[in-house]
C-alpha cells in the first residue's frame, strides 16, 4: 500500500461545513448519511481528532438502550471531566437531565455513530431526543452530529413531517462515493492509463481505494483483492447486499437482469419474472442506495416515460460482469491467475472501463461548468437518445449539455485507436437530434484524434478534444 493512504484525503468540501457548524455560536444539529463503506465514520473520527479534547464520539449498536448509556457515559467522563457518579445513568433522560444543568463554557461536539440502531432497539428513542432539543440541548454550546447508514430508517426518522425529529436538523450532508478526480491521490504511483482502470474497476469507495496497492499492477491488484478466496473483494457484494437488504436474491436478479442488457422497466421486469408493483419498490431500493441509476434523455422532464436503468456503482457493475456467475470456478476449480487470463483480457476489460468512461467524462465536464470555464451555463447534463428526424434513425449522444439556446454535444471514446472522421461524422449526425440555436463539440477520447480529424477542426473554436492529460491533470 502507498504510504499516502496511510493519511486523510479528500472530504475537504464535507470538513469545510463541519469546520463551519463547529464554530457557530449556535447549537447545531447535522444528519450525515450515506451507503455503507462510503467512509462516514473515517471522516468523523477524524474531525473528532481534530478536537479530540472537546468530542465525543459515541458508536450505537444493537445492545439495550442501558448498555449504549453505559457506553456513552465513558466518553462523556473523559470529555468533561466529571465523577463517577454518572456510572448510575440507564436511560437516555438521565444524560438530557445532566445537561440540563451543565454549564458547558467551550464548544462541545457530540457525535452518535450508527444512530439508527439506536432508534431500532427503542422506538421512543427519537421523540426523547426531540424533547431534549426543544427544552434543554438548543440552548447549550453544543455541535450534535447523528450519522447512519440505514437510508430508509433516516428518512423516515428526519424527513417524515409526523416523526418528532422531523425540523430538527440544521443541517444535512449525505457523504458520497469519491469522484475520480478526489481518488486520484491513493494511486500516485499509476500512470493515468492505469489509474483509470483501477478508479473503472473500484470507483469512489475509500474502502476499496485502499486495498489497491499502487506498487502493484493493477491486474495483481485484481487477482489479489477480488479474485482470490482470501481477497476482502471476493464476497463483499454478497456481504453489503446481506447487510442492507432482505431478499438479497432477487435484488441480485435484478441488477443481473440491467448487466445482461435489460435497461427498460418492461424488459427488466420480464427478465425477473415479478409483478411491476413488486420491482419497482426493489428498483427504487437499488436507486436510493446507489447501486443503480434512472435516466432520462437529458432535457427531458424527470417523469418522462422514456427512461432507461443502469448499474452505477463501478464494483456493482464489475462483479457482476466478471465474477458473479463463474465464482464457484474460483473456489477451488481455476487458479485466479489463470482465471483472470481467460475472462479478463484486454479487449473485454477495455469494453468495460469503456462504459465506465462515460461517467469519468461527465464529471470532468459538470466541474468545467461548476466553475465557470464554458461559454454557457448548463441546466442539464446527460445521456441522450431518441429518434433521429432527419436521417428517421435512433440516435444516442454519450454526453449533452444544455440550456435554452446552446447545446454541448460529446463523444466519449476509450479505445486504443484514435477517433476518426468516420466518427465525426456520426457525432455531427446526432446533432440533428438537438433543438438549439448555438452548438458545439467535444471529443473525449483515449488516445486524441485523427490527423484527418484535427484538419478538419483545427482552428473551430466550436470543437475541443480532450485527452486523458486532460481529464487525469
Amino acid at each position: 500500500m502507498s504510504s499516502s493512504k496511510e493519511f486523510f484525503i479528500g472530504r475537504k468540501r464535507e470538513l469545510s461545513l463541519l469546520d463551519s457548524l463547529y464554530n457557530s455560536d449556535t447549537f447545531e444539529m447535522l444528519i450525515m448519511h450515506g451507503r455503507r463503506r462510503v467512509g462516514k465514520s473515517y471522516l468523523l473520527a477524524h474531525f473528532a481528532k481534530l478536537h479530540s479534547e472537546n468530542t465525543i464520539f459515541f458508536t450505537g449498536d444493537k445492545s439495550s438502550e442501558k448498555t449504549n448509556v453505559q457506553n456513552f457515559c465513558e466518553e462523556l467522563k473523559r470529555v468533561l471531566k466529571v465523577s463517577d457518579f454518572i456510572d448510575s445513568f440507564e436511560k437516555w433522560s438521565d444524560i438530557y437531565s445532566f445537561f440540563k444543568d451543565k454549564e458547558l463554557k467551550e464548544r462541545l461536539v457530540i457525535i452518535i455513530d450508527e444512530f439508527t440502531y439506536l432508534y431500532n432497539s427503542n422506538p421512543a428513542y427519537d421523540s426523547g431526543l426531540q424533547n431534549a432539543i426543544d427544552r434543554i440541548l438548543k440552548n447549550k454550546n453544543i455541535f450534535l452530529i447523528l450519522c447512519g447508514s440505514e437510508v430508509s430508517v433516516i428518512e423516515e426518522i428526519i424527513d417524515n413531517s409526523s416523526k418528532p425529529l422531523y425540523g430538527r436538523k440544521t443541517a444535512e450532508l449525505k457523504l458520497l462515493p469519491f469522484d475520480y478526480i478526489e481518488a486520484r491521490d491513493f494511486f500516485p504511483n499509476y500512470s493515468k492509463e492505469d489509474y483509470i482502470k483501477a478508479y473503472s474497476i473500484l470507483g469512489g469507495i475509500p474502502l476499496y481505494l485502499k486495498l489497491f496497492d499502487d506498487r502493484l499492477s493493477v491486474k495483481e491488484n485484481v487477482i489479489k483483492n477480488c479474485l482470490s478466496q482470501t481477497g476482502v473483494l471476493f464476497n463483499e457484494i454478497e456481504t453489503l447486499l446481506r447487510m442492507e437488504l432482505k431478499e438479497t436474491y432477487f435484488y441480485k436478479n435484478i441488477m443481473l437482469a440491467i448487466n445482461a442488457g435489460a435497461s427498460t422497466f418492461n424488459t427488466i421486469k420480464e427478465r425477473v419474472d415479478e409483478s411491476s408493483a413488486k420491482v419497482a419498490k426493489y428498483m427504487n431500493v437499488l436507486c436510493n442506495l446507489g447501486f443503480i441509476k434512472k435516466e432520462v434523455p437529458c432535457g427531458e422532464k424527470s417523469n418522462s416515460r422514456n427512461t432507461l436503468y443502469s448499474i452505477c456503482d463501478n464494483y456493482f457493475a464489475f462483479y457482476f460482469m466478471f465474477i458473479y456467475k463463474k465464482q464457484n470456478m474460483l473456489n477451488g476449480l481455476i487458479s485466479p491467475e489463470l482465471y483472470f487470463e481467460r475472462e479478463m483480457n484486454d479487449e473485454r476489460l477495455n469494453v468495460f472501463i469503456g462504459h465506465r468512461f462515460e461517467s469519468i467524462c461527465e464529471t470532468y465536464l459538470k466541474k468545467l461548468f461548476y466553475d465557470g470555464k464554458m461559454p454557457f451555463f448548463a441546466e442539464d447534463i446527460g445521456r441522450w437518445w431518441g429518434n433521429n428526424p432527419v436521417l428517421k434513425r435512433q440516435e444516442e449522444i454519450d454526453l449533452l449539455a444544455l440550456d435554452d439556446e446552446n447545446a454541448l454535444i460529446c463523444e466519449c471514446k476509450y479505445t486504443k485507436e484514435k477517433f476518426d472522421e468516420k466518427q465525426l461524422k456520426d457525432l455531427q449526425d446526432s446533432a440533428l437530434c438537438i433543438n438549439r440555436a448555438n452548438k458545439r463539440y467535444m471529443i473525449f477520447s483515449k488516445n486524441g484524434v485523427s490527423l484527418g480529424v484535427a484538419s478538419k477542426i483545427k482552428g473551430d473554436a466550436y470543437y475541443s478534444v480532450v485527452t486523458i492529460d486532460e481529464l487525469i491533470s
